[in-house]
């Protein structure tokens, strides 16, 4: 596996020296990936962490019981082996044997009830609260069996499974709380840390011990540096110097000019993230022209959405015809912009009400 795979999902924009990119898989002289970030991270502990770069870190460095292939969507076994919806408000979870953590504790069962139920817990503050506050709680039903009890049907269960909801090391974690975590990471993923100087610089390595069944694969690049240097001017003229090897959130402007000289790589991807415009239709401020169906029509149709993502965010960006974006569960785009009737818009809802259904079905019949 190649560091793209941890970082290019959530690329906005990004410039990588050509020299490493051709030597990326067969590995630089140092082995080491150089990274610049723009913020300073509150914390590198998953549960106290809202930022990108945050999930970045939390991908390289902890596992969830599942995962999903970016490309077919489907989800698979990671530290679980496999899962059953006993019914629709219970999964029973088969727990991969053999895995060990970062500072050489055994995965099993344990460290899954800990981590689930620390994190049910309101008073323990998990950020952001929405990821973990729609299961009950874990019980333990073997060394590596598990069943996840949740508040009521929540078809985004599987989805939160294999991203945002990693587990922890029980002994460790119960003693060095989010404090410890934050400063000496240990997880299951395919890099460790090394080092963290907060707000800074974060160090890791690959993690030999890694499980071999994973589906993210074994990491490629032996060492990876991440530095917080917030002007992007001085982020450039270090990838210039050959100080760090990668940027991201570089502007498509900027972008060309600098792929233009050809001694740099640039590549733009999309995110799941909607920009959109609301109309106050309902007067809801003060009366005011949109009130006007004519005129909020004639707004939304001199608006030149591919022209917005051809000039202005390029690269993997796409036009949405709906509030969600079409990977994402529910998601559908094979509808009518200009649609206005009511009737329509049941006939929409109820399109999307029967695939939920439809879905959820699906997901009680896996085995």
């Amino acid at each position: 596996m190649t560091v793209k795979k941890y970082f290019s999902t959530f690329l906005a924009g990004t410039l990588l020296a050509t020299g490493f990119v051709s030597v990326a898989q067969a590995g630089k002289s140092d082995d080491t990936l150089n990274v610049a970030i723009d913020r300073e991270l509150e914390s590198i502990d998953n549960y106290y962490n809202t930022a990108r770069e945050g999930i970045v870190i939390s991908r390289m460095v902890w596992d969830g019981l599942l995962y999903r292939d970016p490309k077919t969507n489907e989800y698979l076994p990671n530290l679980a082996t496999s899962y059953k919806w006993v019914d629709s408000k219970t999964i029973e979870f088969d727990l991969r044997k053999g895995v060990k953590f970062h500072n050489g504790e055994k995965f099993d069962a344990d460290d899954v009830v800990f981590t689930l139920n620390y994190l049910a817990d309101p008073a323990n503050g998990a950020k952001p609260a929405r990821n973990v506050n729609w299961w009950t709680n874990a019980e333990k039903l073997g060394e590596y069996k598990v069943q996840l009890n949740l508040k009521k049907e929540f078809p985004a269960a599987l989805e939160f499974l294999s991203g945002p909801v990693v587990m922890y090391p029980n002994d460790y974690y119960s003693k060095a709380g989010p404090e410890g975590m934050a400063l000496k990471p240990v997880g299951t993923g395919p890099y460790q840390v090394t080092s963290v100087e907060p707000g800074k610089r974060y160090k890791f390595k690959k993690y030999d011990g890694y499980h071999t069944s994973s589906p993210k694969g074994s990491a490629n690049i032996g060492n990876i540096v991440m530095r917080t240097i917030a002007e992007s001017n001085t982020q450039l003229a270090e990838l210039f110097s050959g100080g760090i090897d990668w940027i991201w959130k570089v502007k498509p402007d900027q972008a060309q000019r600098i792929a233009s000289q050809g001694e740099f790589t640039t590549k733009n991807s999309s995110t799941m993230r909607i920009g959109y415009l609301n109309f106050d239709a309902m007067g809801r401020h003060s009366k005011n022209p949109m009130n006007d169906v004519r005129v909020r029509r004639a707004i939304a149709h001199s608006i030149d959405r591919d022209g917005i993502v051809k000039a202005l965010v390029q690269g993997e960006s796409i036009v949405v015809n709906s509030l969600c974006f079409p990977s994402q569960f529910g998601c559908a785009q094979d509808i009518n912009s200009t649609i206005t009737t009511q009737k329509r818009q049941r006939n929409y809802l109820l399109k999307l009400v029967i695939q939920m259904d439809l879905r959820h079905r699906s997901c009680l019949q896996k085995p």
